[in-house]
């Protein structure tokens, strides 16, 4: 089977060369140089336009920020669908919203062309692991056939349900990363105000009920002051929205997940380009304070 890959960011780059590694031939497209570069080093084919790519391939997986991005490269004269034809298969791994699913599916059933909204979640680490939860919106028979492409850098892959709904999981997931993020903020800086060793505090609760993955993913990156991108405030901004949309669609009242994205944004203003984990610096700013690790001598 040859696969192709689009979106050679962060997460794509990875996914890529276990697609390599496994065995598939695999083709790549980009719009920069290097992720290319480094793709052809580790056994990777060049295409051109993603029209070039889907001729050439079995099964095409897109792994890009938005639904514009998503747009720009299934559409027009040398997007995917105009090289989509029967037997193919297209599988997304963007964070977009169902609308753009359904409109992916629709346009591929008219060239005869499968589709499957199958969004990630683990990270960069989890992307370099070959480790990622998959969550899979794919017609009932169309799911065995993908699977075990899925496979070479998933290690939990489900079918959620018809098209949409693994998107519609992966929005849950950010939009409770959100509220996560906002309120260990809190937490943490209120630790640090009361006189309490963030760490001690973070050990105890991470053996306690109000512990979720979301501390894992932050406490060290603040304790260390480390707020390099894994998951961009700017991204986890872009999911909220595509969630509070979704949940006006359907009538539905996101009372706290509102506060947690009014954080979110007012992050985003200065620290957008960092890490989910820099939420906290705003409230750090409001209070005069830095959470961060002490030494042994403090304790």
């Amino acid at each position: 089977m040859k696969v192709g890959f689009i979106g050679l960011g962060t997460m794509g780059l990875p996914m890529a060369r276990h697609l390599v590694e496994a065995g598939y031939e695999t083709y790549v497209v980009s719009r920069s140089r290097g992720p290319i570069e480094t793709a052809v080093a580790f056994g990777a084919f060049e295409k051109e336009t993603p029209k070039s790519l889907i001729e050439t391939v079995d099964v095409v997986m897109t792994c890009l920020p938005t639904p514009d991005s998503i747009k720009d490269v299934y559409d027009g004269e040398t997007g995917l669908l105009a090289g989509a034809s029967r037997g193919k298969v297209i599988i997304d791994h963007s964070t977009v919203n169902p609308a753009t699913n359904e409109w992916c599916y629709q346009e591929s059933a008219k060239k005869g062309t499968a589709f499957v909204d199958a969004p990630i979640s683990g990270g960069p680490m989890g992307a370099e692991a070959g480790t990622l939860t998959i969550m899979c919106g794919c017609d009932e028979e169309v799911f065995p056939a993908v699977q075990p492409v899925l496979e070479a850098f998933g290690e939990y892959i489900i079918r959620v349900g018809q098209i949409g709904s693994g998107t519609t999981v992966k929005l849950l997931n950010n939009m409770l990363i959100g509220v996560h993020q906002s309120a260990l903020a809190e937490c943490y800086v209120m630790a640090e105000k009361a006189g309490v060793d963030p760490a001690i505090a973070y050990d105890v609760i991470k053996r306690s009920a109000g512990f979720s993955k979301s501390m894992d993913w932050a406490v060290d990156a603040i304790l260390d002051r480390n707020f390099d991108a894994r998951f961009s405030i700017n991204l986890l901004d872009k999911d909220i929205k595509l969630a509070l949309g979704l949940a006006e669609e359907l009538n539905m009242p996101l009372d706290v997940v509102k506060v947690g994205a009014q954080k979110v944004a007012h992050a985003k203003e200065k620290y957008g380009h960092q890490d989910v984990s820099a939420i906290i610096r705003p409230l750090e700013e409001a209070t005069n304070s830095i959470v961060k690790r002490r030494t042994k001598e403090n304790h």
